[in-house]
């Protein structure tokens, strides 16, 4: 019988299966992110596997591998940027109904997370506004999957700050998007942007003034009648 393999060896030998799969994980991670801006900028029916593909440096035939079907990379990619926004969020405000914070401070803390993070990932309101404006199966699930919740937890603090005179008045449904478009559209037209005033909207203290600026349009309504 032969001696048994060094410790080190044996150690090589037991990495030696991960790399393949390190480096398939690696190649999955690259085709949602390029499918993310892909899908964000063409919508699902302009994008095709091909310039995903090459965004991402993978090869064409490679990508059934680690994905069956064009829509099933365009879930993936859903699941990216929400998952993306809930991590922000859970760090920084919070997910939780419940909350010891005044309705102002909740609306506040959100309104200003959710422009910073809109900032760093203008492909949310893209990939929404792609997806957003026809009906489709793929809608439905993005909605009752990622949107719904959101939307029920916020127009709830809506609904109590508006009651408070602290927001404006109307339908929360309507405050809810208004506040969605103010906060999103600099980021989601950027070369727009830079083009009309030189500047990048997404540098540190134009989002600073675009949190500050939003906080004087929505609420600085203390003390109305709802």
């Amino acid at each position: 019988m032969g001696q048994p393999a060094p410790k080190r060896e044996r150690g090589r030998r037991a990495q030696r299966p991960r790399r393949p799969q390190q480096r398939s994980l690696d190649t999955r991670e690259r085709l949602v992110d390029a499918a993310l801006e892909v899908f964000a900028a063409r919508g699902f029916d302009g994008a095709t596997t091909r310039a995903i593909a090459e965004r991402a440096g993978v090869a064409l035939a490679a990508l059934p591998y680690h994905f069956e079907t064009k829509e099933a990379l365009w879930r993936a990619a859903a699941e990216r940027i929400f998952g993306l926004l809930h991590t922000h969020f859970e760090a920084h405000v919070g997910v939780d109904a419940e909350s010891d914070a005044t309705p102002e401070a909740r609306l506040r803390d959100w309104l200003s997370e959710f422009v910073r993070f809109a900032a760093r990932h203008p492909e949310l309101h893209r990939f929404m506004l792609q997806e957003g404006t026809g009906a489709s199966p793929r809608l439905s699930w993005l909605v009752e999957k990622h949107v719904r919740p959101r939307f029920e937890l916020l127009r709830d603090v809506l609904a109590r700050a508006q009651r408070q005179g602290i927001a404006p008045k109307g339908r929360p449904e309507h405050l809810f998007y208004a506040l969605i478009g103010a906060a999103s559209m600099p980021y989601a037209v950027a070369p727009e942007f830079r083009r009309l005033t030189g500047d990048d909207p997404a540098a540190e203290p134009l989002v600073e003034a675009h949190v500050e600026f939003l906080f004087q349009l929505f609420f600085s309504r203390r003390g109305r009648a709802a």
